[in-house]
């Protein structure tokens, strides 16, 4: 992993280019356009990404985002985690960025470290094993349906039950076999490889946004509480205190 630079050092950094800070909470959001060599250096794992695609998505959730993507170093490339349709995958960050053709927002999770249960590592490995699930168009029609106020009274149980993840889970089958073979730390990890699984095997599909905060849950944090996550769309996140606004990728030629 590479150092990031502190806090005052992107702050001067900022200025020395004619951008505006973005980090005070009383102001409006003035986004700041960087290019990708500058931005990159500024990333870190589990960054949210956040594309202004323009068309339906962004109208129904009433803001500017219509796809969720998550950014992770492998060795000492980035690359960009996402679900969608014709399925998940991974993809290096400067052929995300050219493949959009839009802008793309990066918001940092837990930026002020209000939430120190959150694990962005956990968030990382659960979405690289969601990017083989199936795209859950389901869950976007629920999302767009639950839009209209007597649909949502059908669903209102299911709308605003956050209860995804059960804090109460069956120890997985192979702890008793492995207890005296493996280390500590390897089995934590075939824990969570199995939680992961065993929660994709259940949902069966997943669209972008539900995939992202599905991971938040997994990671400690539920980063839009009081809400499904099946219903979660990118404007939810954007508005989420969980998330703040970094900076935005300019659309590269």
């Amino acid at each position: 992993m590479s150092s990031f630079p502190p806090r005052a050092s992107v702050a001067a950094a900022f200025s020395s280019t004619s951008l505006a800070e973005p980090f005070d909470e009383t102001q409006p959001i003035k986004r700041n356009e960087v290019t990708l060599r500058l931005g990159q250096n500024w990333l870190r794992d589990a960054d949210l990404f956040l594309v202004q695609t323009g068309g339906l998505v962004p109208w129904l959730g009433r803001g500017l985002h219509g796809h969720v993507a998550t950014v992770a170093r492998w060795g000492v490339d980035w690359f960009v985690l996402e679900t969608r349709p014709g399925g998940g995958r991974a993809v290096p960050l400067d052929a995300f960025l050219r493949r959009n053709r839009r802008r793309v927002d990066v918001f940092r999770p837990n930026p002020d470290g209000r939430w120190p249960e959150y694990r962005p590592e956990k968030c990382v490995a659960f979405l690289r094993r969601a990017v083989s699930a199936r795209y859950g168009w389901n869950g976007v029609c629920s999302a767009a349906l639950a839009r209209l106020p007597w649909i949502r009274l059908l669903c209102f149980d299911d709308y605003f039950n956050d209860g995804d993840v059960s804090p109460h889970r069956e120890p997985p089958p192979f702890h008793d076999a492995t207890s005296e073979l493996t280390p500590t730390c390897e089995r934590e990890r075939l824990d969570e490889i199995w939680r992961f699984d065993r929660e994709l095997r259940r949902r069966a599909s997943l669209h972008c946004a539900e995939a992202r905060a599905l991971a938040d849950r997994y990671a400690g944090v539920d980063s839009v509480p009081f809400l499904n996550d099946r219903f979660v769309e990118p404007a939810d996140l954007a508005r989420s205190p969980f998330y703040r606004y970094q900076f935005t990728f300019a659309p590269l030629s």
